[in-house]
């Protein structure tokens, strides 16, 4: 576990607090890129400025989300796919939030009480069936399902198939059984990533580092 005040120190260090610089920086032959948690296309967007001649495929599985995200570019590269990327091929229940941007897998305080069912797919299976061999910027922004994702990427990770991974990250729960920074933290460094940033840092109204995105890059 890395503690809050090093992640400081080190994000303090880095020659840019732009995640799009570095990311641009880092990776600037990105060919294919993986926008998960895509919402209404922002992401997508940002993505295609960064990177024009890039393959962007953008999952949403909320409904109304994805008939934005279908307009959000209109160029043969960008790929809208209304579906959950998970640790399993199947359906899943997708609580809706107040926002469309806190739908989650999981539980929250400020949850609706609605939900819908879903599909669900892997990175690993949806990349085998596109016939996908690497992903230059996995970007994971789930609410709390973060994991899971990347669970269902295994295969893709161990034979270093993907070779960046940005990722929104919490430093408290605001979901039940959410995993928190350290352990997206550990598990990406299992599969060989160092943290490289830490950007768009927030902090709660306690005056906690609340929440950040995190740029990750195999060691």
């Amino acid at each position: 576990m890395i503690p809050v005040r090093a992640l400081a120190k080190r994000a303090l260090g880095f020659q840019s607090f732009n995640s799009d610089d570095d990311q641009r920086q880092a990776i600037p032959d990105a060919e294919t890129i993986f926008d998960v948690g895509a919402n209404v296309g922002q992401t997508a967007k940002t993505y295609r400025r960064l990177f024009p001649s890039s393959r962007i495929w953008s999952f949403e599985p909320f409904p109304a989300s994805y008939e934005s995200l279908r307009h959000a570019l209109s160029d043969q590269r960008f790929h809208p796919i209304s579906v959950a990327l998970s640790d399993q091929i199947g359906t899943s229940t997708l609580h809706v939030g107040v926002a469309s941007i806190t739908n989650s897998f999981l539980v929250r305080e400020s949850d609706t009480g609605k939900s819908i069912e879903v599909q669900t797919d892997t990175v690993d299976h949806f990349c085998r069936e596109h016939g996908i061999d690497r992903i230059d910027i996995l970007k994971v922004d789930v609410e709390g399902a973060e994991s899971r994702v990347f669970r269902g990427a295994q295969e893709m990770f161990s034979r270093d198939a993907i070779r960046s991974v940005f990722v929104e990250v919490y430093f408290d729960p605001v979901y039940e059984g959410m995993p928190l920074m350290w352990d997206l933290h550990a598990q990406l460094g299992r599969f060989g990533f160092r943290l490289h940033g830490l950007y768009s840092l927030f902090r709660g109204a306690n005056g906690r580092l609340s929440f950040a995105n995190a740029l990750y890059l195999k060691q």
